[in-house]
């Protein structure tokens, strides 16, 4: 067979394939049920949960967002999730651990997730490279 043909024959098999899929691109729309807003956190029935707060202005949250997206759809934990544009409370780095009410509890920026046990502040976890680290495990 003379080389054109070969090519030829290679490129029908490899488009008889189909297209190469990249990594799943999950987007806000498929949280919006997951959604709490910032006088919710402390209501969810669960007794262990994990609340990511974000701002869709903020470019280390956008960095990490398919990351932490991809991390919600695989995991088991329940997770909701908080956009601080439209209301939320900063404060100093202080230990937030046992804090069990919206009056006592704020972030200290975004990115910032929170776990939960028993309606307690259990841990949490400040910017890309924390999130990242315990979203990884």
């Amino acid at each position: 067979m003379s080389k054109l043909l070969k090519l030829l024959s290679f490129s029908l098999i490899l488009s008889s394939c189909g297209p190469i899929e990249g990594p799943i691109k999950h987007n806000n729309h498929e949280i919006k049920d997951r959604l709490l807003n910032w006088n919710q956190m402390f209501e969810p029935s669960e007794d262990y949960y994990q609340i990511y707060f974000y701002s869709e202005k903020c470019g280390h949250c956008n960095d990490i967002k398919q990351d932490v997206l991809n991390y919600y759809f695989k995991s088991i934990t329940t997770m909701y999730f908080v956009c601080t544009d439209y209301e939320a409370i900063f404060g100093p780095k202080t230990d937030l651990t046992g804090i069990d009410n919206v009056n006592e509890f704020y972030i200290f920026g975004t990115p910032f997730l929170a776990e939960f046990k028993d309606h307690k502040v259990s841990n949490y976890y400040v910017g890309k490279e924390q999130i990242l680290g315990f979203i990884s495990i």
